[in-house]
């Protein structure tokens, strides 16, 4: 089979309120799966613009001017306005997005935190910020999320091993070529990681049109030498280039793809001969920083 997972990111109020019926209603005419990928904490992207955060990117995200990435708005929250609490939101955003093609699991609640901070983190406060993002999701649903993504595929050791440890269906918190088991530093962990694996529209525009973007991929995937694919789609600024996102579904299914859950890639593999590899850290165009990316096989 000839599958594209579609990984879409809630992150803030403008995903739930314009992007999400926008993108699930697009997904619904094409009956295509997805995960959705949902944060439930404070909305403060605010803080990118405070001095004490070095009013620079945070690590892992796009090269994108900030105020063309997020809007003006959105970032006045949690600095000049106050933040907004995103679980009491959510619970309107998921009631629409009942389809049984449609997966949900959970993104670290704080964001600003998460993504600027990880990598120095201790273990405790790795296992609390993680523990915080899964309370709330199960507060929120009454279930255990099924997969955990970490914001600018920024991790640590500790927070690989908390996959495993809660159980987690799978992960996708890396960059990378293929699903695999990860080797943290020699140690094995039995979360599967289903990596992103496509270019995200947000890293492609600053170098070209959303029409160049759109062509970059369907050409990326016709000649591709592997069947499975990941796309991550960032529901707040991608839906306003919708017609583009539209064209390029319809593209993949021209092409052959079923468009699927992470979940429905992962019930196609045969995990028995799924392979190991090593998680390292490397630049990825479009990106600020270092991310967690797929690295060498292992052994």
């Amino acid at each position: 089979m000839k599958l594209i997972a579609l990984k879409i990111d809630i992150d803030n109020t403008q995903a739930m309120q314009t992007g999400l019926p926008v993108i699930a209603d697009m997904l619904r005419a094409r009956h295509a799966g997805a995960t959705f990928f949902w944060s439930l904490g404070l909305e403060k992207n605010g803080r990118l613009l405070v001095p004490a955060y070095g009013l620079r990117r945070m690590p892992g995200m796009s090269n994108l001017p900030l105020k063309h990435r997020f809007g003006f708005t959105p970032l006045l929250l949690g600095s000049f306005m106050p933040a907004k609490n995103l679980a009491k939101q959510a619970a309107t955003a998921l009631a629409q997005l009942s389809d049984a093609q449609f997966e949900h699991a959970v993104r670290p609640a704080c964001r600003h935190l998460w993504q600027a901070r990880i990598s120095e983190q201790s273990a405790e406060e790795t296992r609390e910020q993680y523990q915080q993002a899964l309370q709330a999701f199960e507060r929120l649903t009454g279930q255990k999320p099924l997969a955990h993504a970490a914001h600018g595929w920024q991790m640590n050791r500790t927070a690989f091993r908390l996959s495993q440890l809660n159980q987690l269906s799978f992960a996708s918190d890396c960059r990378g070529f293929s699903p695999f088991w990860p080797v943290i530093e020699g140690e094995y962990i039995r979360c599967l990681q289903i990596p992103v694996t496509l270019p995200m529209l947000e890293e492609l525009l600053p170098v070209q049109s959303a029409d160049a973007a759109v062509q970059a991929l369907l050409q990326t995937t016709a000649s591709a030498t592997t069947d499975l694919h990941v796309f991550n789609i960032a529901a707040d600024y991608d839906v306003q280039y919708s017609e583009q996102l539209a064209a390029l579904l319809d593209g993949w299914i021209a092409q052959g793809y079923q468009l699927v859950s992470l979940g429905g890639l992962k019930s196609s593999l045969d995990l028995q001969t799924v392979p190991y590899h090593h998680v390292g850290q490397a630049q990825v165009s479009g990106r600020v920083g270092l991310l967690s990316v797929q690295a060498g096989a292992y052994p």
